[in-house]
């Protein structure tokens, strides 16, 4: 759990400073890019779907649930921050971003595990 969190603390940071770099225009060092609202909303999405990708089983679940919490957990910064950038647009993307993100290292960690256990059988004498 802790493993898919980090994931998704770090994907929402690297997200974040992405969509902020594009919103900002002036050169802006490091530690206030990661300090803006966007950014450690982005942070904040990343561990809430972390907490669900580690619940759930499906892709597709990981992914739709992902695009409503980023949603959510923008328009909640829309209403107590006033940060009018779109919210549900901005969380729509992000959400789908981490979402997809998600669904990416599932599917790779899953492969993974496939091929070692068909390497596995190979060695002990099993052909195709």
């Amino acid at each position: 759990m802790i493993k898919k969190i980090l994931i998704g603390i770090i994907s929402g940071l690297l997200l974040g400073m992405f969509v902020t770099s594009i919103f900002i225009a002036d050169e802006i060092n490091i530690i206030e890019l990661i300090l803006t609202k966007i950014t450690a909303t982005s942070i904040i999405t990343g561990f809430f779907v972390g907490i669900y990708a580690h619940l759930s089983k499906s892709k597709l679940k990981v992914f739709l649930v992902a695009i409503f919490i980023g949603i959510i957990i923008f328009y909640l910064k829309y209403l107590i921050t006033g940060h009018n950038f779109d919210p549900i647009t901005m969380g729509a993307f992000l959400g789908a971003m981490l979402g997809g993100i998600f669904a990416v290292v599932r599917k790779v960690t899953h492969s993974i595990k496939v091929h070692n256990r068909l390497q596995r059988h190979r060695k002990k004498g099993f052909r195709k």
